[in-house]
């Protein structure tokens, strides 16, 4: 799609889709503040309005910025996991894990920003 014809809107809708699809909307707004995520956003953005011989570049940082987030988040359960599992708590809060797909159906809302 070219960018005259899309407009990144930014990351609430992001956020939202993705605290619907792990069953906590109540944490969309907590998440909405994550400044990693804002940096990313703010990279995106940039990407739309880059001469095109820059949006590789600006789109590898925000590549970067995501892969930080997923190894926080995989640290994050595997630290839930260990105590809870010290403790005899039983499995850490929070829905299951679901498989990932890479196919969305717009009632998904917005899917993963991938790197070209």
């Amino acid at each position: 799609m070219s960018p005259d014809r899309y407009h990144f809107r930014g990351f609430p809708e992001y956020v939202d889709a993705a605290a619907g699809r792990v069953g906590r909307p109540d944490l969309a707004g907590p998440a909405r503040r994550v400044e990693a995520l804002a940096a990313l956003s703010n990279l995106c953005s940039q990407a739309i309005e880059a001469d095109p011989e820059r949006v590789a570049s600006i789109l590898d940082r925000a590549a970067e910025i995501r892969d930080h987030l997923r190894i926080a988040s995989e640290a994050a359960d595997g630290m839930l996991s260990d105590v809870f599992g010290a403790r005899d708590a039983g499995p850490p809060a929070g829905p299951p894990k679901r498989a990932r797909s890479d196919r969305r159906s717009k009632a998904q809302g917005p899917g993963p920003i991938e790197a070209p």
